[in-house]
């Protein structure tokens, strides 16, 4: 646990999503952040579907707005085209606190942040998406990746095969729960951006 108390000092919904705010960013930024790595969650015939993803963007305003990069051939893209609602998990370990975020979700695929993001990355990072889509069934292990490319990354040519699967999803954020645990006694608040946009905040029992 931290250690000081997060009930020995008050504190504000404001200085809290200030908080958030900054993990958000340093998780896009810093490979070793625990916000780099996060739970994505969309709806799958009804059922919960959930993987690890990279955060790669997160914009705070205008409108606010998490990203990562998929395959097109990805089973979450078609969970996300019947249904957009998705949710996000984020853990800090060493600051004890837990970010759920709500929000819809968008497919960009041949639009200008496809574009930006594809040319911000890396030849390793593009192997994925040359190799097959995600899920596919096959009759012996295998990572998916063309035979030459298993051992070295492509080159920038080489990379381009990959653009036609690279898509980004990106998700308004439209709540945010954050659990801060203590021994104490933990610490629950909840952010709701209305249809106007405006911020609405409350306390909840953890």
């Amino acid at each position: 646990m931290s250690e000081k108390s997060i009930w020995e000092k008050p504190t504000s919904h404001g200085e809290i999503l200030k908080k958030i705010w900054k993990h958000l960013d340093l998780g896009v930024i810093d490979r070793d952040h625990p916000f780099h790595q996060a739970v994505f969650a969309t709806v799958a015939d009804n059922k919960p579907a959930i993987r690890n993803v990279i955060l790669r963007r997160f914009w705070r305003k205008n409108p606010r707005r998490l990203a990562f990069h998929a395959h097109l051939g990805s089973p979450k893209i078609t969970e996300i085209e019947a249904n957009p609602n998705i949710s996000w998990l984020f853990y800090h370990s060493e600051e004890n606190f837990q970010v759920r975020i709500e929000g819809v979700a968008k497919i960009h695929h041949t639009d200008e942040l496809a574009d930006e993001q594809w040319n911000a990355t890396g030849l390793f990072s593009r192997r994925c998406y040359i190799g097959e889509a995600p899920s596919q069934s096959s009759e012996k292990p295998t990572c998916g990746l063309p035979e030459n490319l298993i051992d070295r990354k492509p080159t920038k040519e080489e990379s381009e095969a990959g653009r036609k699967n690279f898509v980004v999803i990106s998700s308004t954020i439209d709540s945010i729960d954050c659990m801060e645990l203590d021994v104490k006694g933990h610490r629950r608040s909840l952010f709701v951006w209305n249809e106007k946009g405006e911020l609405e905040t409350k306390w909840l029992t953890p």
